[in-house]
Order: C-alpha cells, then structure tokens, then sequence
C-alpha cells in the first residue's frame, strides 16, 4: 500500500510539469534553437529541409519521456537537490559559457565544484578555519550525490541521442583540412521535466503530522549528509525542476545513424562510469577527488575522442572525378518522388556526363521540366520532373563551386581560456 502511494505521488508530481510555465519556456527556447537550424539551412540550399514546429513537438515528448526516466533514477537512489551545490554549478557553468557555449555542460562546472570540495574537505582537517564564511557551504556540498546527478543527466542524454539523435539530420557544407565536403549536424534539443527529492531537518512532531509514507530500510542509496539533531528527522519532498538536454555532432566520415549510435554507446559508458565513480566515493572518501576529476576530463576526452575519429576518416560526401555525389534529398519533392536518395551518384542529365554541380545545374536547366539521371549501379535512368532546378530537392555533395559553408573549430579548454584573455588585453 505504502509503495502504491508513493508511486501515486510521483506520478502526480511529474503530471504538473503540463501546467508547469517553466517546462514550456524551455520548449519555446527549444524551438527558437531548431529555427536557428532551419535558417542555417536556408542560407546554405535556399529553403528549410524540416518542419521547426514538428521537430519541436517530437522533440518535447521525447523529453517528457527522457525527463520520467531521469526522475526515476534522482528517486530511486534518493538524491537531495538541496545538498548538491546547485548553487556554486550553475554560476560556475555561466562562467564557463564565457570560455566556449560547450563547457556549459554540467559535466565541466559540477566536476570543477566537486573536486574543490572534496580539497576543502581534506584541507578542513588539517586547518578548520579554512571553511569559515562563504567557503563552510561549498566544503559542505554532497560530492557523490552531486556526480550521481551529472551521470544520471548524461545517461539520459544517451538514451535520448540513441532513440532520435540521427533524426532530422540537416546538411550542411563544412570546411575541413581536406577542404569543403558535405556532412550532416545533428543537433538536438530536449525539455527534461524531473521530480527530485528536498532533504529537509524538521521537527519530529512536524515529521509524524504530515503523515508521509515510509520508505524501505535500504533506501535512500546516496543518504544526505544532514544529520538530525535531537528530537529532529529527516523529511524528502518531490520537487519539480525543469532542465534542458542539448546534443551537438557532426557525422561527416560517418552517417547520422552510425555516428548518433556510437555517440550514445560512448556516452553511455561514460555515465554510467561516473555513477559508479560516485558510489566508490560516497562508501569510500578517498576515492572522492578522482571521482569528481573524472567528471570533466572525462567529458572531455569524450568528446576529443569522437572529433579525432571522424574527421580522421575520409569524407563520405566530397567532390569526384567522375559524376556528382548527393548528400541529400529534401522530403516531398520531384527528387524524393523519383525515389533518389543519399549517397547515389549521378553520372550523366540526358545522355550528357556531368562531373561537377554547375555543369548539372546548366543541363538541367536547358532540360525543361523532365530530365533522365544515369545513377551509378542502377541499370535503368531515373526520369526526374521539376518545375525548376531549384525545386528539384537534390542537395549535391560540395565541390570547387560551393560558395557557402560552415568553419567549425573545436577548442580545447586551456586554448579557449588563453584566447579568451588575450582578447580581453
């Protein structure tokens, strides 16, 4: 019975995030995040490839699903938002915005709080007065719990990246060391409603009015750190919070599916190190600053890792010798009607070779309205019709005609910091 209630208390918890203003601001930054997207593809190819109100209403349910999973997880091992260092996160994860928009990720600030803790706390006994004042809540913060939250965030953005990361790919021209190739970006966005637990001290008689419901003796996993004093207990409440999960990859050696795939394998072992990393430290002490460690350089290394394999490789979508490569077909047009998809390459436009996107875009335009593609390995051609060569759909892997493109660069944290100070001298 005492379960049942407390799985109805849950579920009505999670239930308000509906009429939670919040929740549906995060989904409006959502959407204006998916309209940067849709306007980068019209600066690159002259029209949106994806809906912004369709990406966004998938994505929120997503969220609504990955947010439930996640909240599950901050209950079932019994973490209190209250002893974590929120506080010191979230101006440390603004500061590092600064830097670079990918250090916001909790990762970096809740691993860089929790190691300087843990130091606190060693150096607490040795000199007590050092957490005197302003320092006495940050050597207070509740290190596992804190990493246990960072990893469980991060499962669920492998979950997330897993289920829908390689949907809704869009194009896009990228500059590399090895020039200008075509790739997909896949980025994504998720509203991630939670119910977390409050520790509160409280009277015993407040404690016995309010009537909760008992929980099992093995429960909470990661307990808080407050302690009762006399004639006091411990009460957890569920409390709404509303976050948001962000993905950013670019699959240019690889296709959406295979690189959202392997992102999500990766980040997945990743997180479920750092819980297990959090666990070691909460029954063990010493293993604490490790642990926290392991939180940004981790991440880190992570993402290292995945740029240097996929920009290592050749590009899947780049100029030829012989023919045109297409990186993409919009949904709904001539091209997708005729049954064109990525990766095919076209050798000729109505019996004339074409090697380049301006000889097939001059071909096409002295065709009329219908055009027949040579496909490399299909025996028969593909009859195209098109209004126009614009309003065919076909989106051609870059050559030396490509005008418009995207630089991306990668910084690593010290060279960020550094360009970062110079700028400002």
């Amino acid at each position: 019975m005492e379960s049942m209630e407390m799985v109805r208390l849950f579920l009505g918890a999670f239930a308000r995030f509906l009429l939670n203003p919040l929740f549906w601001l995060v989904v409006l930054l959502m959407a204006s995040q998916y309209s940067r997207v849709a306007r980068n593809e019209m600066q690159l190819f002259g029209r949106a490839k994806y809906s912004v109100a369709r990406q966004t209403c998938y994505f929120a349910l997503l969220g609504l699903a990955g947010g439930f999973m996640a909240s599950l997880l901050l209950v079932f091992f019994g973490i209190s938002l209250l002893d974590i260092g929120i506080i010191y996160v979230w101006p440390l994860a603004v500061l590092l915005l600064l830097v670079h928009p990918r250090y916001i990720c909790f990762a970096y600030a809740g691993g860089l709080v929790g190691a300087f803790s843990a130091l606190l706390q060693l150096l607490e006994q040795i000199w007590p007065s050092i957490t005197a004042g302003i320092l006495s809540g940050l050597a207070g913060v509740h290190i596992p719990g804190l990493l246990a939250l960072i990893g469980i965030l991060h499962l669920t953005e492998s979950f997330l990246i897993a289920v829908s990361g390689h949907l809704f790919p869009s194009p896009l021209y990228l500059k590399t060391d090895k020039g200008v190739v075509g790739g997909y970006s896949l980025q994504k966005f998720w509203p991630l409603p939670l119910v977390g637990l409050m520790a509160l001290l409280v009277p015993q008689a407040t404690a016995e009015a309010l009537s909760g419901v008992r929980m099992p003796d093995w429960w909470p996993l990661l307990a808080s750190p407050a302690l009762p004093g006399a004639g006091e207990t411990l009460l957890y409440l569920l409390t709404p919070i509303v976050a948001g999960l962000g993905y950013g990859d670019l699959a240019i050696s690889t296709l959406p599916q295979q690189k959202s795939r392997r992102s999500a394998l990766n980040l997945g072992g990743y997180s479920l190190a750092l819980i297990a990393a959090a666990f070691l430290a909460f029954h063990y002490p010493l293993f604490t600053i490790p642990a926290a460690l392991l939180s940004p350089l981790g991440h880190e290394l992570l993402i290292l890792l995945g740029n240097k394999q996929e920009f290592s490789r050749a590009p899947l979508f780049a100029a030829l010798e012989n023919g045109v490569k297409i990186l993409d077909i919009f949904p709904r047009s001539p091209a997708a009607a005729a049954g064109l998809i990525s990766g095919q390459v076209i050798l000729s436009v109505n019996g004339l070779p074409v090697n380049d996107s301006l000889t097939m875009q001059n071909i096409m335009g002295l065709a009329g309205s219908k055009a027949n593609l040579e496909i490399q390995g299909k025996k028969s051609s593909v009859e195209l019709k098109f209004s126009d060569y614009r309003s065919t759909g076909i989106i051609l892997a870059p050559d030396q005609f490509a005008t418009v493109y995207l630089e991306v660069k990668q910084p690593r944290f010290l060279a960020a910091l550094a360009k970062k100070r110079k700028l400002r001298s």
